[in-house]
């Protein structure tokens, strides 16, 4: 559902355009994911749009040989994030059976030393496959409390946590704690600048604070709107 709004800036009046588009999930502290991870590298799979429904994977490697080593598999829908899988160092698939063997549908590497990566999937509809983005929570410090925004579009966005605005090029990501008001609450904003530099809002919501989760917020091209937002927040250690 859209609406149109007013928004004063600069001494105008601005008319943004609001959507009411956003694909949210909440992963619960349950189980396992309430337990620390142990064991060797692992990997969570952040699927924004499946190639279809209940799309089978298998994440496998090969060995020296070309032989294909596997060590998982799940069911991708959209959208969706799948539990800890095992995972090893150096070029990781995502594969699906075909009538004799695995066929390779996303490459990717997973790094060296690293004990924990998430695997942001970007389906490629006319090659029937999958790009794959490998997000290190480490590296890129992204600790409970936090948000992870990333920019896949080529719009430049400008994004507003409570009272801290990140401007994110195409591209981009950022780390980012946002700014709650006394009550634990903040107002959640994207939005770009237009031809006339006036703001175009593409989503506008004001949501709670968490010092448990751990967020991500990735915009992504719509042809009309200009920005689509996909948001996460995800509970459980990663120790």
């Amino acid at each position: 559902m859209f609406f149109y709004s007013h928004i004063k800036q600069s001494g105008r009046i601005v008319t943004s355009l609001f959507c009411g588009f956003l694909l949210g999930i909440h992963i619960p502290a349950h189980g396992q994911a309430a337990a620390k991870v142990e064991g060797g590298p692992k990997l969570r799979i952040v699927c924004v749009s499946s190639l279809s429904e209940d799309h089978e994977v298998v994440l496998a490697s090969k060995d020296e040989k070309g032989a294909w080593q596997e060590y998982g598999s799940v069911k991708l829908r959209s959208p969706f994030i799948t539990e800890w899988l095992p995972a090893k160092s150096g070029e990781l698939h995502l594969a699906q059976r075909g009538s004799k063997e695995l066929i390779s549908i996303c490459r990717f590497t997973y790094p060296a030393d690293t004990r924990r990566v998430l695997l942001a999937l970007l389906p490629q509809k006319e090659k029937n496959n999958y790009l794959a983005d490998v997000l290190n929570p480490d590296k890129l410090k992204l600790a409970q409390g936090s948000t992870l925004l990333v920019n896949y579009s080529s719009t430049p966005a400008s994004v507003m946590l409570g009272t801290r605005r990140t401007n994110m090029k195409p591209g981009e990501r950022a780390v980012v704690k946002p700014v709650p008001e006394s009550n634990g609450m903040f107002r959640m904003l994207v939005g770009f600048a237009d031809k006339s530099d006036e703001l175009v809002v593409c989503y506008d919501r004001y949501v709670p604070h968490s010092e448990e989760s751990r967020d991500m917020l990735m915009l992504f091209p719509d042809p009309v709107l200009g920005l689509r937002v996909f948001s996460l927040a995800e509970f459980g250690p990663y120790e």
